[in-house]
């Protein structure tokens, strides 16, 4: 019972990690670098360790169509491509 509760505590932090990562991305204008995000994450969420995790969710977020990575040549930049919810 312990681990099906600790299971489903950690999928509930992953879920609303996502969408603060979206709404972080949405508030830096859709379109920002990965290391942007990471600050602005760290600057909102100074107790949370959020931006550790921003490329992992950033990655989930692509798998599932609401954003798109744009690789350049020194910086990959992240674009928001369908509303999240």
């Amino acid at each position: 019972m312990i681990f099906k509760t600790f299971i489903f505590f950690l999928c509930l932090y992953e879920y609303m990690s996502q969408e603060e990562v979206y709404k972080i991305l949405k508030d830096l204008g859709g379109f920002a670098t990965t290391k942007e995000i990471r600050e602005e994450a760290k600057r909102k969420f100074p107790n949370l360790s959020l931006h550790m995790y921003v490329y992992r969710r950033l990655k989930k977020l692509e798998k599932y169509g609401f954003v798109k990575r744009i690789a350049g040549y020194k910086k990959t930049k992240w674009k928001i491509v369908r509303k999240y919810r």
